[in-house]
């Protein structure tokens, strides 16, 4: 005989994970005063890179240059512009991916997976800011000297008007252009407050792009992971708490609505039988009829108390266990230690998993007894245990869409753990665990 099989901790995901940045995700509306400042502070610390990386490699310009004297003096200066550089880039880097970051980050309203874990002592974990330091070295930094080039010239050109006017009559020189009269110097003004607008009216875009490309380049691969589980989990937590919405708006039309007019139809034959003499024919068939109507409207109170007991909802877990196993042919003992109420989507999913445990007990595995355990084994964590006598092998073999793998559903969806010890020959414990959310951190619709 094999030996006993041991299923757990585990916890079963079911479905397909969606990628994140394969989704759509609407990007915010960037305002033209935000953007404007978002591409200046960019462009400065551009501008502030190449200042900082040029004073770092000024040992090796002075000993390409020429006037340094001896090698031995040359390479000495090489040598302390390679160490600086080496020390320093890595330092820079950091400092400009983490600015950037933020900056990014805040101006798209959304969070990454938190800031890029970069470690001096880990060198890998450099790789990305470098790159992106060395592209905003390179591209961003003549994006940055040309966008400076560009809103100085045009400064002057907006301004030119009042030089001229107040002048010696000599020409400015704007760039590629010279302004020696008013006329020419209006032009330039309107010229220059043109190219002013049109920086203006483009920030946006170019701040947006600037932000994905911050991201793109430094978000590490765990974290576009762990944004894709987090967003598959919240994607099933929202389709269970829609079925049960579902649940509970089915089981309200079928309560307030079906279930009247059947009473109702009973009650209007049970009046119809009254009225009829004993001897009338077709009594026999108005009184099939209303027994008929009676045995619908027990099989629909039962249907609907199935759907949502209501003494889930007046009583809590424990009662709706208890009511529960009275219903099954089989002893159940429920031991309840749990104190105060749980969550509603908690207690509403455990209710459920407890239902379809205890039914496959039943079904499924011989048992003469079995035993439902509630409690909190520790503070933010309410646990289920389900045990049974039987001849054990639950989650041997995998069914698709079987009760186990709904179960699992649920429990995923709520973040928690579904454990099985089910040796073959018996017997069989079944654990649930579910974190319970922190006050002001509950589910929504509690």
């Amino acid at each position: 005989m094999a030996g006993p099989t041991f299923f757990g901790p585990v916890r079963l995901y079911t479905g397909q994970v969606i990628n994140a940045e394969a989704t759509h995700q609407a990007l915010p509306v960037i305002r033209r005063g935000r953007a404007v400042l978002y591409s200046a502070a960019v462009g400065i610390r551009a501008l502030m890179l190449i200042s900082v990386v040029v004073l770092l490699g000024a040992p090796i310009g002075i000993a390409l240059s020429g006037p340094v004297r001896g090698t031995n003096t040359a390479a000495g200066l090489i040598t302390a512009g390679l160490a600086l550089l080496g020390v320093g880039l890595p330092l820079i880097s950091v400092v400009l991916a983490r600015a950037d970051w933020s900056g990014a980050t805040a101006l798209l309203d959304r969070s990454a997976g938190g800031p890029p874990g970069i470690r001096l002592r880990e060198p890998r974990t450099l790789i990305r800011p470098l790159a992106y330091t060395v592209m905003m070295l390179t591209i961003g930094g003549a994006i940055a000297v040309f966008a400076a080039l560009v809103v100085l010239v045009s400064l002057v050109a907006l301004i030119s008007p009042l030089l001229t006017a107040l002048g010696d009559r000599e020409p400015i020189v704007i760039g590629l252009f010279t302004v020696s009269t008013v006329p020419q110097s209006v032009l330039a003004s309107v010229i220059g407050a043109a190219v002013l607008t049109g920086l203006v009216v483009i920030s946006p875009a170019f701040s947006r792009a600037h932000a994905l490309v911050v991201l793109q380049m430094l978000t590490r691969p765990e974290q576009r992971l762990q944004r894709d589980l987090t967003v598959t989990a919240q994607s099933r937590a929202r389709l269970v708490r829609a079925f049960d919405i579902e649940r509970r708006r089915i089981e309200r039309d079928l309560h307030d609505g079906v279930q009247p007019q059947l009473l109702s139809v009973s009650m209007t034959l049970g009046l119809a039988l009254a009225a009829m003499p004993d001897d009338a024919p077709g009594r026999s068939d108005v009184a099939r009829a209303q027994d008929q109507a009676k045995q619908t409207l027990g099989a629909l109170r039962s249907f609907v108390r199935n759907i949502h007991p209501q003494v889930l909802t007046d009583h809590g877990l424990g009662a709706a266990i208890r009511e529960l196993a009275d219903t099954l042919i089989l002893p159940i003992a429920v031991e309840d230690r749990l104190t105060g109420r749980l969550p509603t989507e908690i207690e509403t999913n455990l209710y459920f998993c407890v239902t379809e445990l205890l039914s496959n007990v039943v079904k499924h595995s011989n048992a003469g007894q079995a035993q439902v355990q509630l409690q909190r084994p520790a503070p933010g964590l309410v646990e289920v245990r389900v045990r049974d006598d039987g001849g054990g092998g639950a989650g041997a073999a995998h069914w698709d869409n079987g009760g186990l793998n709904g179960i699992s559903d649920r429990i995923a969806a709520l973040d928690g753990d579904l454990e099985i010890d089910s040796p073959l020959g018996g017997p069989t414990a079944i654990t649930i665990a579910i974190p319970i959310p922190a006050v002001g951190k509950g589910y929504p619709n509690d």
